[in-house]
Protein backbone atom coordinates (compact mmCIF):
# COMPACT_ATOMS: atom_id res chain seq x y z
CA UNK A 1 0.00 0.00 0.00
CA UNK A 2 1.19 3.76 -0.38
CA UNK A 3 2.71 5.13 2.77
CA UNK A 4 0.20 7.64 3.57
CA UNK A 5 1.72 10.90 5.63
CA UNK A 6 0.38 13.06 8.61
CA UNK A 7 -0.99 15.82 5.66
CA UNK A 8 -2.82 13.39 3.72
CA UNK A 9 -5.41 12.36 6.89
CA UNK A 10 -4.97 15.46 9.43
CA UNK A 11 -8.37 16.89 7.44
CA UNK A 12 -9.91 13.82 8.06
CA UNK A 13 -11.61 13.81 11.94
CA UNK A 14 -13.22 17.15 12.03
CA UNK A 15 -14.94 16.30 8.54
CA UNK A 16 -16.39 13.20 8.40
CA UNK A 17 -19.93 14.16 8.53
CA UNK A 18 -19.29 17.00 6.13
CA UNK A 19 -17.76 14.37 3.70
CA UNK A 20 -20.16 12.12 4.14
CA UNK A 21 -22.86 14.52 3.09
CA UNK A 22 -20.67 15.88 0.35
CA UNK A 23 -20.84 11.78 -0.76
CA UNK A 24 -24.11 11.49 -0.39
CA UNK A 25 -24.77 14.58 -2.74
CA UNK A 26 -21.91 13.17 -5.36
CA UNK A 27 -23.47 9.64 -5.10
CA UNK A 28 -26.82 9.47 -3.20
CA UNK A 29 -25.54 7.48 -0.54
CA UNK A 30 -23.42 8.72 2.52
CA UNK A 31 -20.42 7.10 3.96
CA UNK A 32 -21.76 3.64 5.05
CA UNK A 33 -24.16 3.45 2.20
CA UNK A 34 -21.35 3.36 0.00
CA UNK A 35 -19.62 0.79 2.19
CA UNK A 36 -22.68 -1.03 1.77
CA UNK A 37 -23.03 -1.11 -1.53
CA UNK A 38 -19.32 -2.07 -2.05
CA UNK A 39 -20.21 -5.76 -0.20
CA UNK A 40 -24.01 -6.25 -1.26
CA UNK A 41 -25.50 -5.03 2.44
CA UNK A 42 -28.11 -3.50 3.95
CA UNK A 43 -27.41 -0.24 5.51
CA UNK A 44 -29.74 -0.22 8.14
CA UNK A 45 -29.43 -4.10 9.17
CA UNK A 46 -25.39 -3.13 9.01
CA UNK A 47 -26.17 -0.18 11.09
CA UNK A 48 -27.56 -2.19 13.73
CA UNK A 49 -24.61 -4.80 13.16
CA UNK A 50 -21.73 -2.49 14.03
CA UNK A 51 -23.12 -1.10 16.89
CA UNK A 52 -22.30 -4.68 18.65
CA UNK A 53 -19.04 -4.59 17.14
CA UNK A 54 -15.91 -4.11 19.09
CA UNK A 55 -12.66 -2.97 16.61
CA UNK A 56 -9.34 -2.87 18.37
CA UNK A 57 -6.89 -0.19 15.91
CA UNK A 58 -3.18 -1.40 16.91
CA UNK A 59 -0.41 0.92 16.39
CA UNK A 60 2.80 -0.78 14.62
CA UNK A 61 5.81 0.64 14.79
CA UNK A 62 7.67 -1.95 12.22
CA UNK A 63 9.31 -0.50 8.91
CA UNK A 64 9.26 3.51 8.80
CA UNK A 65 6.94 3.48 12.16
CA UNK A 66 3.80 5.13 12.99
CA UNK A 67 2.19 7.61 10.88
CA UNK A 68 1.30 10.37 12.97
CA UNK A 69 -2.81 10.21 14.06
CA UNK A 70 -3.09 6.98 11.80
CA UNK A 71 -4.57 4.95 14.38
CA UNK A 72 -6.94 8.36 16.14
CA UNK A 73 -8.08 8.60 12.50
CA UNK A 74 -8.73 4.53 11.15
CA UNK A 75 -10.48 4.86 15.06
CA UNK A 76 -12.83 7.88 14.45
CA UNK A 77 -14.24 6.71 10.86
CA UNK A 78 -15.14 3.65 12.76
CA UNK A 79 -16.66 5.21 15.59
CA UNK A 80 -18.76 7.62 12.89
CA UNK A 81 -19.83 4.30 11.50
CA UNK A 82 -20.91 3.00 14.55
CA UNK A 83 -18.77 0.56 16.07
CA UNK A 84 -17.28 0.72 18.93
CA UNK A 85 -13.33 1.25 17.91
CA UNK A 86 -10.59 2.34 20.38
CA UNK A 87 -6.82 2.58 19.95
CA UNK A 88 -5.06 -0.36 22.11
CA UNK A 89 -2.19 1.70 24.35
CA UNK A 90 0.32 -0.75 23.24
CA UNK A 91 1.59 -0.89 20.13
CA UNK A 92 3.19 -4.09 17.30
CA UNK A 93 2.45 -7.82 19.43
CA UNK A 94 1.72 -6.36 22.90
CA UNK A 95 -1.70 -4.60 20.87
CA UNK A 96 -2.76 -7.87 19.16
CA UNK A 97 -2.21 -9.70 22.48
CA UNK A 98 -4.22 -7.08 23.91
CA UNK A 99 -6.72 -7.36 21.68
CA UNK A 100 -7.55 -10.61 21.49
CA UNK A 101 -7.47 -11.41 25.32
CA UNK A 102 -9.92 -8.40 25.81
CA UNK A 103 -12.68 -9.88 23.75
CA UNK A 104 -12.48 -7.61 21.08
CA UNK A 105 -13.82 -8.82 17.97
CA UNK A 106 -11.71 -7.66 15.29
CA UNK A 107 -8.16 -5.29 15.12
CA UNK A 108 -7.18 -3.21 12.45
CA UNK A 109 -3.28 -2.27 11.97
CA UNK A 110 -1.06 -1.32 9.55
CA UNK A 111 2.46 -1.63 8.36
CA UNK A 112 4.90 -0.08 5.53
CA UNK A 113 3.05 -2.50 3.34
CA UNK A 114 -0.41 -4.19 4.32
CA UNK A 115 -3.02 -2.17 5.91
CA UNK A 116 -5.40 -5.32 7.19
CA UNK A 117 -8.77 -5.46 9.48
CA UNK A 118 -9.04 -9.07 11.24
CA UNK A 119 -12.17 -10.92 12.43
CA UNK A 120 -10.74 -12.55 15.77
CA UNK A 121 -13.66 -14.90 15.65
CA UNK A 122 -13.73 -16.05 11.89
CA UNK A 123 -10.33 -15.78 11.36
CA UNK A 124 -11.11 -13.67 8.63
CA UNK A 125 -8.60 -10.63 7.09
CA UNK A 126 -9.35 -7.86 4.74
CA UNK A 127 -6.92 -6.10 3.12
CA UNK A 128 -7.34 -2.54 2.77
CA UNK A 129 -5.89 -2.97 -0.86
CA UNK A 130 -9.18 -4.71 -2.07
CA UNK A 131 -11.97 -3.04 0.31
CA UNK A 132 -10.47 0.56 -0.96
CA UNK A 133 -10.80 -0.71 -5.09
CA UNK A 134 -14.27 -2.17 -4.31
CA UNK A 135 -15.75 0.74 -2.05
CA UNK A 136 -14.38 3.52 -5.06
CA UNK A 137 -16.01 0.88 -7.77
CA UNK A 138 -19.31 1.01 -5.98
CA UNK A 139 -18.95 5.13 -5.81
CA UNK A 140 -18.68 4.95 -9.30
CA UNK A 141 -21.37 2.82 -9.94
CA UNK A 142 -23.97 4.78 -8.09
CA UNK A 143 -22.61 8.11 -9.71
CA UNK A 144 -23.22 6.74 -12.81
CA UNK A 145 -27.01 5.80 -11.94
CA UNK A 146 -25.84 2.21 -12.40
CA UNK A 147 -22.77 0.93 -14.35
CA UNK A 148 -24.47 -2.28 -16.01
CA UNK A 149 -23.85 -2.12 -19.90
CA UNK A 150 -22.09 0.84 -19.67
CA UNK A 151 -18.52 1.22 -20.43
CA UNK A 152 -15.77 1.84 -17.76
CA UNK A 153 -11.77 2.69 -18.08
CA UNK A 154 -9.85 1.19 -14.81
CA UNK A 155 -6.83 3.25 -15.21
CA UNK A 156 -4.06 1.06 -13.12
CA UNK A 157 -4.09 -2.09 -12.56
CA UNK A 158 -2.54 -3.23 -8.61
CA UNK A 159 -4.05 -4.65 -6.28
CA UNK A 160 -6.96 -1.72 -5.95
CA UNK A 161 -7.67 -1.29 -9.30
CA UNK A 162 -7.60 -5.03 -9.81
CA UNK A 163 -10.28 -5.43 -6.85
CA UNK A 164 -12.25 -2.62 -8.42
CA UNK A 165 -11.80 -4.36 -11.85
CA UNK A 166 -13.80 -7.25 -9.99
CA UNK A 167 -16.49 -5.02 -8.81
CA UNK A 168 -17.46 -3.44 -11.73
CA UNK A 169 -17.13 -6.60 -13.78
CA UNK A 170 -19.84 -8.20 -11.12
CA UNK A 171 -22.10 -5.33 -11.60
CA UNK A 172 -22.03 -6.04 -15.49
CA UNK A 173 -19.64 -3.18 -16.43
CA UNK A 174 -17.54 -3.28 -19.76
CA UNK A 175 -14.68 -2.55 -18.37
CA UNK A 176 -11.04 -1.40 -20.01
CA UNK A 177 -8.00 -1.70 -18.63
CA UNK A 178 -4.22 0.39 -19.01
CA UNK A 179 -1.48 0.15 -17.14
CA UNK A 180 1.45 1.31 -17.63
CA UNK A 181 2.64 -2.48 -17.51
CA UNK A 182 0.90 -4.24 -20.35
CA UNK A 183 0.96 -7.87 -18.34
CA UNK A 184 -0.59 -6.65 -15.76
CA UNK A 185 -3.34 -5.85 -17.34
CA UNK A 186 -3.62 -8.58 -18.97
CA UNK A 187 -3.41 -10.95 -15.92
CA UNK A 188 -5.84 -8.78 -14.13
CA UNK A 189 -8.15 -9.29 -17.25
CA UNK A 190 -7.77 -13.13 -16.71
CA UNK A 191 -8.46 -13.18 -13.37
CA UNK A 192 -11.05 -11.28 -13.04
CA UNK A 193 -12.77 -13.10 -16.49
CA UNK A 194 -12.21 -16.59 -15.11
CA UNK A 195 -14.27 -15.26 -11.99
CA UNK A 196 -16.96 -13.36 -13.33
CA UNK A 197 -17.20 -15.54 -16.10
CA UNK A 198 -17.48 -12.12 -18.49
CA UNK A 199 -15.63 -11.67 -22.04
CA UNK A 200 -16.62 -7.59 -21.57
CA UNK A 201 -12.84 -6.89 -21.03
CA UNK A 202 -10.68 -5.25 -23.11
CA UNK A 203 -6.77 -3.83 -22.51
CA UNK A 204 -6.57 -0.13 -24.12
CA UNK A 205 -2.89 1.06 -24.87
CA UNK A 206 -3.08 4.78 -24.73
CA UNK A 207 -4.59 7.07 -21.89
CA UNK A 208 -5.53 9.78 -24.89
CA UNK A 209 -7.16 7.47 -26.57
CA UNK A 210 -8.74 5.51 -23.83
CA UNK A 211 -10.41 8.57 -22.25
CA UNK A 212 -11.55 9.66 -25.01
CA UNK A 213 -14.63 7.33 -25.21
CA UNK A 214 -14.82 6.32 -21.84
CA UNK A 215 -16.96 8.68 -19.52
CA UNK A 216 -16.72 6.29 -16.32
CA UNK A 217 -12.88 6.56 -14.92
CA UNK A 218 -11.77 4.30 -11.77
CA UNK A 219 -8.41 6.12 -11.47
CA UNK A 220 -6.03 3.60 -9.06
CA UNK A 221 -2.48 4.70 -10.31
CA UNK A 222 -0.10 5.71 -7.92
CA UNK A 223 1.19 8.61 -10.05
CA UNK A 224 -0.04 12.44 -9.90
CA UNK A 225 -1.64 14.73 -12.24
CA UNK A 226 -2.58 11.08 -14.68
CA UNK A 227 -5.86 12.78 -15.60
CA UNK A 228 -5.29 16.85 -16.62
CA UNK A 229 -7.57 19.46 -17.58
CA UNK A 230 -7.27 18.87 -21.21
CA UNK A 231 -7.79 15.14 -21.21
CA UNK A 232 -11.58 15.90 -19.30
CA UNK A 233 -14.87 15.38 -20.97
CA UNK A 234 -18.39 16.60 -20.93
CA UNK A 235 -20.46 14.00 -18.48
CA UNK A 236 -16.68 11.93 -17.16
CA UNK A 237 -17.35 10.60 -13.56
CA UNK A 238 -14.07 9.81 -12.00
CA UNK A 239 -13.87 7.86 -8.79
CA UNK A 240 -9.85 8.06 -7.81
CA UNK A 241 -8.74 6.35 -5.16
CA UNK A 242 -4.98 6.61 -5.59
CA UNK A 243 -2.78 8.46 -3.40
CA UNK A 244 -1.09 11.14 -4.43
CA UNK A 245 -4.33 11.62 -6.71
CA UNK A 246 -4.35 10.87 -10.07
CA UNK A 247 -6.61 13.77 -11.00
CA UNK A 248 -4.93 17.47 -11.85
CA UNK A 249 -6.02 20.22 -9.99
CA UNK A 250 -7.39 21.59 -13.03
CA UNK A 251 -9.09 18.50 -13.88
CA UNK A 252 -10.26 18.11 -10.27
CA UNK A 253 -11.95 21.63 -10.45
CA UNK A 254 -13.29 20.73 -13.75
CA UNK A 255 -15.58 17.47 -12.68
CA UNK A 256 -16.09 19.46 -9.22
CA UNK A 257 -19.25 17.33 -8.51
CA UNK A 258 -18.61 14.67 -10.38
CA UNK A 259 -15.34 13.35 -8.74
CA UNK A 260 -15.15 11.20 -5.43
CA UNK A 261 -11.37 11.20 -3.69
CA UNK A 262 -10.23 10.59 -0.55
CA UNK A 263 -7.05 8.75 1.28
CA UNK A 264 -8.66 6.66 4.22
CA UNK A 265 -12.59 7.16 4.28
CA UNK A 266 -14.15 4.75 2.04
CA UNK A 267 -11.40 1.73 2.25
CA UNK A 268 -11.73 1.79 5.83
CA UNK A 269 -15.86 1.77 5.94
CA UNK A 270 -15.83 -1.36 3.24
CA UNK A 271 -12.76 -3.08 5.55
CA UNK A 272 -15.52 -2.45 9.38
CA UNK A 273 -18.75 -3.81 6.34
CA UNK A 274 -16.33 -6.50 5.42
CA UNK A 275 -15.42 -7.65 8.37
CA UNK A 276 -19.40 -9.01 9.45
CA UNK A 277 -20.89 -8.94 5.99
CA UNK A 278 -22.34 -12.64 6.23
CA UNK A 279 -25.65 -12.40 4.09
CA UNK A 280 -28.04 -10.21 5.36
CA UNK A 281 -31.89 -10.08 4.45
CA UNK A 282 -33.39 -6.94 3.61
CA UNK A 283 -36.19 -6.33 6.07
CA UNK A 284 -39.81 -6.22 4.74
Amino acid sequence: MTRLQPDDICHIIPNLADYSRELEKKTGRPLLGIACHACNMDERQLKDRLQDKQICVVPVTAGLGIISRFSDTVAAILTFLGCRATVADQTDVSGVAHAFAAGYDALMMADDHRFVAIDLHARQVTDNADATGRGFAAALDLMAGGIRGRDVLVLGCGPVGAAGAGLLASKGARTALLDTDRQAAVQVRKIVSDRYRTADITIEDDLETALSHNRFILEATPVPDTITGALVLPEMRVAAPGVPLGVSAEAAAMLGPHLVHDTLEIGVAVMAASLFCEPIRKKR
